[in-house]
């Protein structure tokens, strides 16, 4: 399992201010690299990570703090700096040397720490004994048996991120299904969304009454050799979630459109324009960003989506 901690940032975190960051550890704390030397791991015993620290990345578009964390960040202007930090929950300490370590690069850099009250400076040196953990390769899941992966997360916005697309390449390549378990306040963005429909994954959300149910269809859920799977009732059908039917009546809407276009495939093509035209015909403005994984930080370019498709 992991507790994310997050530093918003209005300067880019240079190889001194991490190493500053890296120093809530204590002085002798190890220090390894993991995903193409992409994320730092601060190590306990054993060489087990007990916090991964993510490159940092440039967010270019708009309210992207907000529409992911909350309205309590309050996030630095366009462009800013966002890096992540993932503390294992094996550790005690781990999730204090996670805020330290994001602490430090919002005191040095300015800005905002995610969840604010997880900011500190303190030193923090591993103390638990890691050697009983399976040995790293993975990305971190809470749990894993033969046929799923199971991750916990609680977070708002249950986002498509870098980390969580680790996750989901290596479950697929290893023939699993990939379960996110979240509490009933925890919303999914569009490409989750999108990604956790696709058979055999899974959303559940774990509900104080009704237990665990699928949170795009409603059917509970129960823990079944090694992963959940649908609760059937005595004639054989999968019975559905009361928590899920309830409706509550809300003010808000939202407009889902979807639609599919084909082109010929040669040097003129430019990717992104039909988008771009419902995009401006829908909202009168051009979309604000685009990019590979969530956070959205790149602005709306159709140069640089043909360019990335190439």
């Amino acid at each position: 399992m992991t507790k994310d901690v997050i530093a918003l940032t209005p300067k880019m975190p240079d190889t001194w201010t991490v190493m500053a960051g890296l120093g809530a550890a204590g002085p002798d704390a190890e220090l390894t690299a993991a995903a193409d030397d992409a994320v730092i791991q601060l190590c306990g015993t054993g060489g087990r990570p007990l916090v991964s620290v993510e490159a940092p990345v440039l967010v270019q578009v708009p309210g992207e703090a907000q529409r992911l964390l909350g309205d309590q960040v309050p996030a630095p202007d366009v462009p800013f700096w966002w890096t992540e930090a993932r503390a294992t929950t094996s550790a005690p300490e781990a999730e204090h040397l996670a805020g330290s370590v994001c602490g430090r690069l919002t005191l040095l850099l300015g800005g905002a720490t995610w969840p604010p009250e997880a900011a500190t400076t303190d030193v923090v040196p591993p103390t638990t004994d890691l050697t009983a953990l399976p040995a790293p390769g993975r990305p971190t899941v809470d749990v894993l048996t033969d046929s799923a992966a199971v991750v916990l997360h609680d977070r708002p916005v249950l986002a498509l991120t870098t980390w969580l697309s680790d996750v989901l390449r290596t479950t697929t390549q290893s023939a699993l299904s990939l379960q996110i378990v979240t509490p009933p306040h925890v919303r999914l963005s569009a490409p989750a969304r999108t990604t956790l429909a696709r058979n055999p994954n899974r959303w559940i959300i774990q509900d104080p009454t009704d237990g665990y149910y699928d949170g795009l269809t409603g059917t509970v859920l129960r823990w079944q050799d090694g992963t959940f799977a649908p609760a059937r009732t005595a004639d054989g059908q999968a019975a559905m979630a009361e928590a899920f039917t309830t409706i509550t009546p809300t003010d808000e809407r939202q407009l889902i459109v979807a639609f599919r276009t084909e082109q010929p495939a040669d040097e003129q093509l430019v990717l992104g324009r039909s988008l771009e035209a419902a995009w401006r015909r829908l909202t009168g403005a051009p979309p604000t960003g685009w990019g590979t994984a969530e956070p959205v930080n790149l602005p709306w370019s159709t140069r640089q989506l043909t360019d990335l498709a190439r």
